[in-house]
């Protein structure tokens, strides 16, 4: 899991790396994840990744020896794309990062790379100007969690707002 720097507050909204809650040697609670989605390759629709055989799909290992477009080390996706990669025998060749992923589809759109992002609709993707590929062996998946620490809110705001975010931006059938 991945924890933003300087929070402070009685709970967060972090980008799980991992399937423990734990940072550091503070241990946090929470209902666990409230987004999981897949992972995608986004490219230009020119790229021989999308024109060789009609593809949908490319392999992790398929990424090896290509320019990557990703989110900033620190965050929870980098975190997941990092691992995958050294679990499959490379280091990823990041060529560009930055901290929103519409960007990174606009980078990938250029040409520039290939851009590691949250899936996208169809809809999405042709309005960013690129094609996604569903990225597999393994596939990848962002996940976001509500998360605390184990004494609770600190004051009775926080414990309205904690659960409001609880009712509202749980995956029914996730964490």
């Amino acid at each position: 899991m991945q924890r933003r720097s300087g929070t402070e507050g009685p709970f967060e909204v972090v980008g799980a790396q991992f399937d423990a809650f734990e940072v550091g040697s503070e241990e946090l609670e929470g209902p666990g994840v409230v987004i999981d989605e897949p992972l995608v390759a986004a490219v230009s629709p020119g790229d021989p990744a999308v024109t060789y055989l009609g593809r949908t799909s490319i392999p992790l290992a398929g990424l090896r020896d290509r320019p990557l477009i990703s989110l900033p080390r620190g965050t929870g996706l980098r975190g997941v794309l990092d691992r995958a990669c050294a679990q499959a025998g490379f280091q990823p060749r990041i060529a560009f990062e930055a901290a929103a992923p519409p960007f990174l589809a606009q980078l990938a759109a250029r040409g520039l790379g290939v851009a590691v992002i949250p899936a996208l609709t169809a809809d999405e993707a042709a309005g960013f100007g690129v094609r996604t590929l569903e990225i597999t062996e393994p596939k990848l998946r962002g996940r976001v969690a509500l998360t605390w620490r184990t004494d609770g809110p600190s004051t009775p705001a926080a414990t309205v707002f904690l659960d409001l975010l609880r009712t509202r931006l749980t995956v029914p059938g996730a964490g």
